[in-house]
């Protein structure tokens, strides 16, 4: 999935370093580069590969494009084309997948409280007033909807919910009266307080702090009485008990 040469994407340079050099690169690039590389204009994946959305005028054959199709809130990796390309890599049809982009009124894109068995540190949106966040639309079809579900561990680390979209403004200008979003079990607190949004994600009117994937395994590692290393990043994706471990406190 990732090659020693995305290595480039990393910013820390002691950690890239760490990374080149590691036999298990390719493992800690997909947890260190989340939430992964993604257009900033509406495409549409079409087995693997990434074209425009739109091959005449903006609304010509939208409504065959996106009809019958469920939106759904790519808060994280989901508005990537690598990581849609991975989630769907072995489903049974030719996949065609349109994303769309557009600007979420009183929301932010956060970190949630728990671990991936990648290794990351993923993300689920939460109420902000006054903040307006970049955010992707993935346009599923039904046996699409209930795949993305299995992917994203629904009722372990996740709810599905509904969520009012008049707040929701789309490039394309189409209107969704309401959108699935993925809910954070664990909730965005590892300790009280402490909520932090994606750095990578584009935003106006931020109230919360903002980090990298990095910055937040290093407090992840922190607050376990860990130093902040490849190997730390190892044993979460290894272990399952010690991941498990770093969770914070349910929501009650």
């Amino acid at each position: 999935m990732f090659a020693v040469s995305d290595t480039h994407l990393l910013e820390d340079e002691h950690l890239r370093q760490q990374v080149e050099g590691h036999p298990r690169a390719q493992e800690l690039l997909r947890a260190l580069l989340y939430p992964y590389a993604a257009p900033d204009h509406d495409y549409i994946l079409r087995n693997r590969a990434v074209t425009p959305l739109y091959t005449r005028n903006k609304f010509d054959h939208i409504d065959r494009l996106l009809g019958g199709r469920v939106p759904v809130i790519a808060a994280g990796s989901n508005r990537s084309p690598r990581q849609l390309a991975r989630k769907f890599s072995r489903f049974s049809e030719a996949v065609e997948i349109p994303v769309t982009m557009g600007w979420m009124q009183n929301y932010d894109i956060v970190y949630c409280a728990h671990l991936t068995s990648y290794g990351a540190v993923p993300a689920t949106i939460l109420q902000s007033p006054g903040t307006v966040v970049r955010v992707a639309i993935n346009w599923l079809l039904p046996d699409q909807l209930h795949h993305m579900h299995a992917t994203e561990s629904l009722g372990d680390h996740y709810d599905y919910r509904q969520i009012p979209s008049a707040g929701i403004t789309l490039d394309c200008g189409l209107t969704v009266q309401r959108a699935g979003a993925y809910i954070a079990r664990y909730g965005v607190e590892f300790s009280t307080g402490d909520i932090f949004t994606l750095a990578d994600i584009k935003a106006e009117n931020r109230r919360l702090p903002e980090r990298n994937q990095w910055q937040m395994l290093q407090y992840v590692a922190r607050r376990a009485g860990l130093v902040a290393h490849p190997d730390f990043i190892l044993r979460i994706i290894d272990d399952e008990k010690f991941r498990r471990a770093q969770n914070g406190r349910r929501p009650a």
